[in-house]
């Protein structure tokens, strides 16, 4: 055994806390409560210990500090952060396999990415990695060979929950609906504003009538909701006569606009799946096989209507065109930026569009803010953490992601003294979003005072800004513009 294996214990880390990897499972309903999950790799074990502690049967095993623990089958496996420092590409591949045989319905992937190189002090190349001065191995990755040789090795399509994290499925029906389910949705709530007797005997029993249709588009089938359906036979007579109640006490609900909504959500689902090599029509989830049939007609007039929607991502006239036109985000002559919250509002060109980067890099954590490039192929995810809470909210990261070359990249404003600021907040978010209002107030006494009466590139940063608010005579208290007295 090499130095460099004898060594690789060392990478592991003291933690109080889920690694991400792991924590990203269980916020993405991978990892359940009353499941099973095994860590292959585990370290000293924490993952074990605060998912057992949730009530997940857990256990793992570590070459050095639980080899004797056998290994076992799971629902879940995680094999975080091992393969990079593993020096040997055979025994690497080996390792994911090893763990792929363990698993019944997950397999998480993790790895260091390119990115992170600059961590690595004193670092000498050795093999494809490098040696730290820890006298530990390290291969970096980039997030499209990660994939690449994830898909290869596991003869499987893997799914980016987040950059260097990689999920395969051992079911496709299982991996097309967790792509189905964790991509981001408008929802409605409908508005009661008339009385019925029919409703107000059954109001909940119409009620879940009336969430079905706002999150499918469409009545169930016939097979759908049995014990529901039964309620309703016997509220109103039939499910139709149901659904007319349901429509004469909410005559402020527009259910066809809501219709509509579903079926573009549905062909922004298909075009995506093909991505991940779009399934044949019964290896769809069963509710989306009866979306098809109901909101569009046939799976092959859906996947033709799909297919022109992917592809027009690819035309940079229609990608600025569409962000001309999008109710939500604040455009600039190459981009449109706009908040996570109203990804759901933007066109269903833009979204798909989004939706391909997603693809590519998985959830980006913190991210909050979205710039979609409409001149290239590019969507980059910046973190600004105190967005509700700072009136101008300072950048600390940004992950690019470039999807024509299948690479993914961050910068780190953390340790800069000048970093970029926001301005105009409530252009980045949709018009029900709460504090929108209160950011439209700031604009409109920024404006009043002038602040934004000078070259928009030096109030662009912090150090600009806090010198435009001193020349005008003002600071900022909230979300409010206040007088400063002189001398």
């Amino acid at each position: 055994m090499s130095a460099q294996a004898e060594n690789r214990h060392r990478t592991a880390m003291v933690r109080g806390v889920l690694s991400r990897p792991v924590q990203l499972a269980a916020d993405l309903g991978l990892v359940t409560t009353g499941g099973t999950f095994f860590d292959y790799g585990c370290g000293h074990g924490d993952d074990v210990e605060g998912l057992a502690r949730a009530g997940v049967t857990a256990n793992g095993w570590d070459p050095h500090f639980r080899p004797d623990v056998e290994k076992a089958s799971a629902e879940v496996v995680n094999l975080g952060y091992v393969i990079n420092v593993i020096p040997d590409p055979s025994e690497r591949r080996d390792a994911v396999l090893d763990a792929w045989e363990l698993t019944e319905k997950a397999l998480v992937v993790s790895a260091r990415l390119n990115g992170e190189l600059r961590t690595v002090s004193k670092g000498r190349p050795h093999g494809d990695g490098f040696i730290t001065g820890h006298g530990t191995f390290q291969k970096f990755y980039s997030q499209g060979e990660l994939r690449s040789w994830l898909d290869t090795v596991l003869e499987s399509e893997t799914v980016a929950i987040a950059p260097g994290i990689f999920v395969a499925f051992k079911a496709e029906a299982v991996a097309n609906e967790f792509l189905m389910r964790t991509r981001p949705r408008r929802r409605h709530a409908a508005k009661v504003s008339r009385s019925d007797r029919i409703y107000d005997e059954h109001r909940e029993s119409i009620d879940a009538l009336m969430e079905f249709y706002s999150e499918r588009g469409r009545l169930p089938s016939r097979t759908e909701r049995p014990d529901l359906q039964a309620k309703l036979k016997e509220a109103a007579g039939s499910l139709r006569r149901a659904w007319r109640v349901a429509v004469m006490v909410t005559p402020e609900t527009d259910w066809d606009t809501i219709s509509a909504e579903r079926r573009l959500d549905l062909l922004v689902d298909l075009a995506l799946l093909k991505l991940n090599r779009r399934p044949t029509f019964t290896a769809l989830p069963e509710t989306t096989r009866y979306d098809v049939r109901g909101l569009i007609g046939s799976y092959k007039q859906a996947t033709a209507e799909a297919d022109q929607l992917l592809f027009s991502t690819g035309d940079s006239q229609v990608v600025a065109g569409a962000a001309d036109e999008s109710p939500v985000g604040k455009r600039l002559p190459t981009s449109l930026y706009v908040h996570e919250s109203a990804l759901p509002d933007l066109p269903h060109v833009l979204r798909v569009y989004e939706g391909c980067a997603r693809w590519l890099v998985g959830e980006v954590d913190g991210a909050n803010i979205i710039k979609l490039a409409t001149n290239r192929p590019k969507v980059s995810y910046l973190e600004y953490p105190a967005f509700d809470k700072d009136p101008h909210p300072v950048l600390h990261r940004t992950t690019f992601v470039r999807i024509g070359a299948l690479d993914v990249d961050e910068r780190d404003y953390t340790s800069t003294a000048n970093p970029p600021i926001l301005h105009r907040k409530e252009t980045f978010v949709a018009s029900d979003y709460p504090s929108r209002q209160k950011f439209a107030r700031l604009t409109a006494q920024e404006e009043r005072f002038g602040l934004f009466d000078t070259d928009t590139r030096t109030i662009g940063n912090l150090r600009g800004w806090q010198e435009r608010l001193s020349e005008c005579g003002v600071a900022l208290r909230g979300h409010r513009v206040v007088r400063v007295k002189s001398g």
